[in-house]
């Protein structure tokens, strides 16, 4: 399943020692350009998950490589290049674009913008604190299992964390990567320490006891 955020899909021992840590993703081009920014920090999210693996059951030897079935996008592929992996193969055979890690944070800090005011539209409301309420109050009342329903888990997730980051944007909040698994983004809000509204919005899309999202809480320790 191409969201599957919390899980490792494949892990190839080489012979001198490490691993082919593969990121699989079955969707054809259409689903891909779908949501260009869903499909971004999912992405993103499962190729660093992938490097801490490598890092942590590899010693950091070997690589990561993301499979593709379709044609990949340029934008899609600049994406998988800079969050550090190689684009490949279907099977991960074969490299079409080696993997070169760079600044990924402010391409995740656009993705999660971009995510928050398509959801916002397409709930047909013009207000990011609306739409936040609305949509909490319809995850709530439908709990989803990242499990069995990985692909509508993981959007509803992100999509939750997006609108409420957007509220925080006047205090200067904006999107960072960090180590924390499954996912590794927290919200950096000036000077005052991190906040993590997917911890919250995962408990909201569980029908778990959890704290609104319209205040996001701070905690300077955090990360």
């Amino acid at each position: 399943m191409w969201a599957r955020v919390h899980k490792l899909d494949k892990a190839k021992p080489l012979p001198g020692g490490g691993a082919i840590v593969l990121v699989l993703d079955e969707r054809n081009l259409g689903q891909i350009e779908r949501i260009p920014s869903l499909s971004t920090l999912v992405a993103v999210s499962r190729i660093l998950a992938a490097k801490r693996a490598l890092e942590m059951k590899f010693d950091g030897k070997g690589e990561v490589r993301y499979a593709v079935t379709a044609r990949v996008p340029g934008w899609f592929s600049d994406v998988i290049v800079k969050a550090g992996a190689a684009v490949a193969s279907p099977d991960g055979e074969q490299v079409a674009i080696p993997g070169q890690a760079g600044g990924i944070d402010a391409t995740v800090d656009v993705a999660f913008t971009e995510l928050a005011h398509y959801t916002k539209n397409a709930l047909g409301i013009s207000d990011m604190a609306a739409a936040l309420k609305q949509l909490e109050t319809r995850r709530r009342a439908t709990p989803l299992d990242k499990d069995a329903k990985p692909e509508q888990y993981w959007p509803a997730v992100f999509e939750l964390a997006a609108i409420a980051a957007e509220r925080a944007r006047p205090r200067g909040a904006r999107w960072i990567t960090t180590r924390d698994l499954p996912v590794p983004f927290a919200l950096k809000i000036g000077d005052s320490g991190l906040a993590k509204p997917t911890v919250a919005a995962q408990e909201i899309v569980e029908g778990r006891a959890s704290d609104d999202l319209v205040d996001i809480s701070v905690d300077p320790n955090a990360g």
